[in-house]
């Protein structure tokens, strides 16, 4: 087996793992935000005449756009100002160039699959990680947003003007979030519909919980300062509670990671110690396999240890 097709095979295999590994990582997410648009859609829609369906010309081209608005909402989610595209590109370079640079220079398949690795796996983990770091600091500010939403309709300001105080007075990134809101409201945009698209980008569960009031609000009537004021107090409790389940399962995680990272630190330390010992891996199709399987076995028990820590509240 020559070196060009292992190390494409290798590519393709880490490249389809890691995709996996996202697609089930970010599931009960994707879910989450198909059903809540699921109900923004029936809202908009309802006491409407319905339109008749059009022709399905172009389902394959509505698919892949939909799989570029997720990873576009993704990246805006992580405060990166970059496309969809320019990222992909980003990805593929970060993944491909180092390990093809190694492989030609040093001569060396163990360098080229660590650089392959590396590539791969960095570009969405720093913008996972971005994300929820982001997501987290937004869910912070949310209980003061809440604050000046309620003091701002109590004294006779609409929702509009409220938001738009946020977006003037408080800092990034609730009010990167309500400003973007806010414009899309005086470029032609009904409330609802602005909302529904900040909910769908930032894909909080405290924020969906707003939102879903505000639009049973406007339908229904009633003193929206009120309701708002005990969602406030619901986002308390989950932000203690999410606070206390990070403490109670820090060991699990640690100890997930550790045994994850274990085997590829040693797999690194071996190839700089003595690489003939590591090369039998890489050469041979027995060792290819068990380099394969191995990933495989790491991925599902990091998984598991994932399902297990991950609690839901």
């Amino acid at each position: 087996m020559s070196k060009g097709i292992l190390t494409l095979f290798i590519a393709l295999t880490v490249f389809t793992m890691s995709l996996a590994f996202l697609q089930r990582v970010l599931k009960d997410k994707l879910l989450i935000a198909n059903r809540f648009q699921k109900i923004m859609s029936n809202n908009q829609t309802s006491g409407t005449f319905k339109k008749k369906p059009k022709e399905k010309k172009g389902k394959n081209k509505k698919k892949t756009l939909k799989v570029f608005t997720k990873m576009e909402n993704e990246i805006i989610s992580a405060g990166l100002l970059i496309r969809p595209s320019e990222f992909l590109i980003i990805w593929c370079s970060a993944a491909l160039a180092p390990a093809l640079i190694l492989l030609f220079l040093t001569d060396s398949i163990t360098a080229a699959v660590a650089a392959l690795l590396i590539g791969v796996i960095l570009p969405p983990l720093v913008v996972h990680m971005k994300k929820m770091k982001r997501l987290e600091l937004f869910e912070k500010q949310l209980v003061e947003a809440i604050a000046i939403i309620c003091n701002s309709l109590r004294s006779g300001l609409t929702l509009q003007q409220a938001m738009l105080s946020i977006a003037q007075e408080m800092p990034e990134p609730i009010s990167k979030e309500f400003g973007r809101v806010t414009r899309e409201i005086n470029l032609g945009s009904n409330l609802e519909k602005a909302l529904s698209k900040m909910a769908e980008r930032l894909n909080s569960k405290s924020f969906m919980m707003i939102v879903s009031a505000i639009l049973i609000q406007r339908q229904t009537g009633g003193n929206l300062s009120d309701i708002l004021s005990n969602i406030a107090d619901t986002i308390k409790e989950r932000f203690n509670l999410k606070s206390e389940i990070k403490v109670l399962t820090a060991t699990a995680r640690s100890s997930g990671i550790i045994v994850g990272l274990l085997p590829v630190c040693m797999l690194l330390l071996f190839s700089m110690i003595n690489p003939v010992y590591i090369e039998s891996f890489f050469y041979t199709s027995a060792g290819v396999a068990m380099l394969i399987t191995a990933a495989v076995l790491e991925t599902i028990g990091f998984l598991i240890i994932k399902k297990i820590v991950s609690i839901k509240y």
